[in-house]
């Protein structure tokens, strides 16, 4: 597969074509930048635009050209001239037949690091790693060290590799990805490397747990309501996603399958790292959060500590027929045979607390939510800590 990648804009329109299939070893073929004077009228730089676009496709002749697809950022004129660079790469290509991807910035950097919010610096490494090279290639008149035109190239280049290598990218031309399935029927299914881990429960804190499995203590990150189920010295079995990064190995671990691939879903929006999609497991459920997205449901997601109005609209944009439809599974309670749980403030206390609230705040928000607890006992029902723990984040969520 041959794949030319174009990282669009008026000044700079970078340019990166690799060959290659998944699971292989890539090639790069080239890459270069498009460059347009910036005293140009704009229909002039946009004709500049396509006629070297056109040059790259007569010498190159790839099978599909990867666009990134451009969001609305603060500086109007700069976004309007990426997104009209990127309409003429788009123009170019089907005026030849040639289908057209298109991904995001989050696609690209979880396509080729794991995540979402991989850095620059680590997304050149895993580059230099995947194409077999001591440097990345760019223009021959690129700045060193690289910043401008071999930053568009290298990111043609980003583009180029995540259409080929991941999954997600070969959907029909031009269009958002199909959301992968909510459930894993089959063994054959594309599980991650560790996708459990068994054992009994040695330790608890406020935002983790520690599983012990063949002798050796894990630590798991885990939300408010997965760590509420759990005892001390009682056998447990988490799902868990295993986030890489240059400095450190962490788990992150869920009541089931559901939840850790809502979770991994979350971080293919840019802007989402594992603590913010921790965070949004932490107030809703993946239900609610398919439901808030489908609905365009701003107020949930600005709910969540760490999103604000305008990020949950870029959310609500970028994740739009992703995390798939509601399935009405019932949430998962504690597990059978459990211990008596302890006092239901110190737990809901610890909780918000590990979510990075003050003391004062949370004493305010138990203090909120007991005529709740007071009711239900009345009428013979215990509230669950995890249900008592999105109350008190919607308490404080309206006291902001």
């Amino acid at each position: 597969m041959r794949v030319l990648g174009v990282d669009p804009g008026l000044t700079r329109c970078g340019l990166g074509v690799v060959e290659g299939v998944p699971g292989r070893p890539l090639t790069v073929t080239a890459a270069g930048v498009v460059r347009t004077p910036t005293d140009a009228e704009t229909g002039h730089r946009l004709l500049l635009v396509e006629r070297g676009i056109e040059a790259w496709l007569d010498e190159h002749r790839p099978e599909t050209v990867a666009v990134e697809r451009v969001f609305s950022r603060h500086d109007v004129r700069t976004v309007m001239g990426t997104a009209q660079a990127g309409a003429v790469a788009i123009l170019c290509a089907a005026r030849r037949g040639i289908p057209v991807a298109l991904h995001t910035p989050g696609e690209v950097k979880a396509a080729v690091t794991g995540s979402g919010r991989g850095r620059r610096a680590q997304v050149g490494a895993v580059m230099t790693r995947l194409l077999q090279l001591d440097a990345l290639p760019g223009p021959a008149d690129a700045p060193t060290p690289a910043t401008g035109p071999a930053d568009a190239a290298a990111d043609a280049l980003t583009l180029a590799i995540c259409h080929v290598c991941a999954p997600r990218s070969r959907a029909a031309p031009g269009r958002r990805p199909p959301p992968r399935p909510s459930t894993r029927t089959t063994p054959e299914g594309d599980y991650p490397m560790i996708a459990f881990i068994s054992g009994p429960v040695a330790a608890l804190a406020p935002d983790a747990a520690v599983v012990e499995v063949g002798g050796v203590g894990m630590a798991v990150q885990c939300t408010p309501g997965t760590l509420a189920a759990l005892r001390v010295g009682e056998h447990t079995r988490l799902a868990v996603s295993l986030v890489v990064r240059e400095d450190s190995l962490t788990l992150y671990g869920f009541a089931d399958d559901d939840e850790r691939q809502v979770f991994e879903l979350l971080q293919t929006a840019s802007g989402v790292g594992p603590r913010l999609a921790q965070a949004m497991l932490a107030m809703h459920r993946p239900d609610a959060l398919r439901s808030a997205v489908a609905q365009g449901d701003e107020k949930a997601l600005t709910a969540v500590p760490g999103i604000g109005r305008r990020g949950a609209q870029r959310l609500l944009l970028e994740l739009a027929g992703r995390l798939g439809e509601p399935t009405g599974t019932a949430p998962t309670g504690p597990p059978a045979g459990a211990a008596a749980p302890t006092p239901w403030s110190s737990q809901l206390h610890a909780a918000l607390v590990g979510l990075g609230y003050a003391p004062r705040e949370a004493e305010e928000a138990i203090a909120a939510v007991t005529p709740q607890v007071e009711a239900a006992a009345a009428d013979g029902v215990t509230p669950s800590v995890s249900t008592l723990l999105r109350a008190a984040l919607r308490t404080l969520n309206r006291a902001r």
